[in-house]
C-alpha cells in the first residue's frame, strides 16, 4: 500500500482543536478520514512530527551513474555484467538491470533478422530506391515463395506463460513431419492461384508453374500492363528463365538482391503463417496444410494487399533515409 501524505497545517490545527474540546483519537481520525496510527503519531509529538529521515539504504548509484549505464546500454548486445564491468559499478548485476528497466526509453527487445548486405548491396538497394519514386506500384505484381511445414513456422516458440499452471511445449515430429513449398504473388487487381512447388525445381519447373498460374492472370487483366516482380533466385534469375520470360513477351522489374523489406509479398506470408498455425494449430497431413494455406489465401481482402501496396514510397524512402540498410519492413 502506498505511503499516505502527510498532515497539512489545517489538519493538524483541526486535530489540536479537537483535542482541546476532548475527542479521542478515533474520533479526530474518522472525521479527518485518516488513520488512526497517522492522527495518533502527531498527537503523540507534534513537536517532532515530519522530523524523521527516511528509512531505506542510500542510493548506490549517483545521477551520472544512472545516464553512463543508459548511454552504454543504449542500442547495444551487452548485458548486465558487461555494463558494470565496464562503468566499474561497485553494484550488482541487479542494480544495472533496475536501473534499465525503470527507464521508459530501453526496452529488451529480439533481434530482427535481415540479410547480410555488403556495400554493393546497399548502393544497388539505394539506386533502386531513387530510379523508383515515381514508380506505378498498383501496376507491379509482387511475388515470393514460402516454406510451410505440418507442425508450424520456423522459431513459432512464444506464448504468455501463467506460472501457476504448468509449461505448454512445442511438439515436434521426427524430421518436421512434412511441408510445402507455395509460390504466391499479388497485384492491385487481387491475388494469384497459388502454386504448390517442388523442393527441388528448377528453372523449366519454375517456368511451367509460371505458365500455368501467371499467365493466365496476366492475360485476365492485359489492359492493366502489369510488370512481374521476383527475387534473385539462381532460378529465378538464370538465362532460360529470363529468355522465356522474354518470350512470352513478361516485363520483369529489376530487383536489387537481399532485399526482402522492399517486398509486401513478405507481409502477406506473415499474415498467412497468423491465420494457419493462430493458436498453436499444427496439422497431420500435407493436403489438409495445403488447404488451411489455400483458405487463408482466398480470404486476403484487397483493401489490405492495397495497403501493403500504398506503403512502397515510404520502404523506397525508408532505404534513402538509411543509405541502403535493412528497414523495418
Amino acid at each position: 500500500m502506498p505511503r499516505a501524505t502527510h498532515l497539512s497545517d489545517s489538519e493538524r490545527a483541526q486535530i489540536d482543536a479537537f483535542k482541546t474540546a476532548g475527542w479521542s483519537n478515533r474520533r479526530i481520525a474518522a472525521r479527518l478520514g485518516r488513520s488512526f496510527n497517522c492522527i495518533n503519531t502527531f498527537v503523540n509529538n507534534p513537536d517532532h512530527y515530519e522530523t524523521n529521515k527516511k528509512s531505506g539504504a542510500p542510493k548506490k548509484l549517483t545521477d551520472r551513474d544512472t545516464r553512463s549505464i543508459i548511454r552504454l546500454a543504449s542500442n547495444s548486445m551487452k548485458s548486465c555484467n558487461d555494463i558494470k564491468n565496464e562503468l566499474k559499478l561497485d553494484v550488482s548485476k541487479s542494480t544495472v538491470w533496475r536501473t534499465l528497466d525503470s527507464n521508459q526509453n530501453i526496452v529488451r527487445a529480439k533481434l530482427m533478422s535481415a540479410p547480410m548486405l555488403t556495400d554493393a548491396h546497399k548502393a544497388n538497394r539505394l539506386q533502386f530506391a531513387r530510379n523508383n519514386m515515381a514508380t506505378d506500384w498498383d501496376k507491379i505484381i509482387f511475388s515470393d515463395e514460402k516454406k510451410f511445414n505440418l507442425d508450424g513456422p520456423d522459431g513459432f516458440n512464444s506464448y504468455w506463460h501463467d506460472l501457476k499452471k504448468d509449461p505448454l511445449h512445442f511438439s515436434k515430429r521426427n524430421f518436421g513431419g512434412g511441408r510445402l513449398m507455395v509460390w504466391g504473388a499479388f497485384s492491385s487487381a487481387g491475388t494469384v492461384d497459388l502454386a504448390f512447388l517442388s523442393f527441388r525445381m528448377n528453372s523449366t519447373d519454375y517456368q511451367d508453374a509460371m505458365t500455368a498460374k501467371l499467365i493466365p492472370y496476366l492475360r485476365r487483366f492485359h489492359r492493366r500492363q502489369l510488370t512481374y516482380q521476383q527475387d534473385n533466385a539462381s532460378i529465378h534469375a538464370s538465362r532460360s528463365t529470363l529468355d522465356w520470360f522474354k518470350s512470352k513477351k513478361i516485363k520483369v522489374m529489376d530487383w536489387p538482391a537481399c532485399s526482402p523489406d522492399l517486398n509486401p509479398m513478405e507481409n502477406v506470408w506473415a499474415e498467412l503463417v497468423r491465420v494457419v498455425y493462430g493458436q498453436g494449430k499444427q496439422y497431420q497431413t500435407v493436403s489438409e496444410l495445403q488447404t488451411a494455406i489455400v483458405d487463408a489465401w482466398k480470404n486476403l481482402k484487397k483493401p489490405y494487399l492495397q495497403k501493403l501496396l500504398n506503403s512502397m514510397p515510404n520502404r523506397l524512402f525508408s532505404i534513402i533515409s538509411t543509405g541502403g540498410k535493412p528497414t523495418k519492413y
